[in-house]
């Protein structure tokens, strides 16, 4: 879903920066939002956010890693992207157009694109976010993994497989679109299961709602568990 978000809403905002990029970017954006009265309230190249920091937009510096590492900073923030990295999929903004970019946001606006995320438990742990997949993946490259899959409290299946991807919509044109899933519209209000290297003859994607919660338990062997790309 799009919503608007007016020139005059933002007064206060973040910088998160790959620790790759130079600080000649930062002090580019910095420059332009100085000269227009917007407050800088941090400016990060690390994962330590002050989750306390009220701020309208963060601009985020790199390229699609930095876009998800800044989201797990930043859960329920508006986040722009300029693409200092290789794909730039999720990024607005490209460097070249930096300063004209910034004072049109300020001086205009932008549309804000709401995205879901996938809330991830392992045991009794707090929830984490993911807002492209969650990867359970098998420890031992020569061994497969036993996975018990079940949906809101409902066995499915088992599956003897190197692991599972639950990707958003997001998420669906990255590991799990490699791994035979569908590619969903951003604004579907659902998410995927997709096994990896199933031992079956038959196996398909699961296509989820967002109030279906998939619960996946180990029955044989270690796994490891990656959220967008992080152990």
């Amino acid at each position: 879903m799009a919503e608007a978000m007016g020139a005059g809403e933002i007064q206060r905002v973040g910088i998160v920066a790959n620790p790759r990029v130079s600080d000649g970017y930062v002090d580019r954006i910095v420059a332009v939002l100085k000269k227009n009265g917007v407050e800088v309230a941090e400016v990060r190249n690390d994962d330590q956010a002050d989750g306390e920091a009220d701020m309208d937009l963060v601009f985020v510096l790199g390229g699609d890693g930095t876009m998800l590492r800044a989201s797990r900073m930043y859960p329920g923030r508006v986040l722009l992207g300029v693409n200092l990295g290789k794909v730039g999929f999720m990024s607005g903004m490209l460097p070249e157009e930096l300063e004209t970019g910034v004072e049109k946001v300020l001086g205009h606006g932008l549309e804000v694109q709401e995205y879901r995320m996938l809330d991830v438990r392992v045991g009794g742990e707090e929830p984490s976010l993911a807002a492209n997949d969650a990867v359970l993946i098998k420890k031992r490259p020569h061994q497969l993994i036993s996975v018990d899959v079940s949906i809101s409290g409902e066995e499915l299946f088992a599956f003897r497989c190197d692991g599972f991807i639950a990707a958003t919509p997001l998420g669906s044109t990255a590991y799990a679109l490699s791994a035979g899933g569908p590619i969903i519209s951003g604004d579907a209000g659902c998410y995927v299961l997709v096994p990896i290297a199933p031992h079956a003859l038959v196996s398909r994607p699961l296509v989820l709602g967002v109030d279906q919660v998939a619960c996946l338990e180990l029955a044989e062997r270690e796994a490891l568990l990656s959220l967008d790309g992080a152990e």
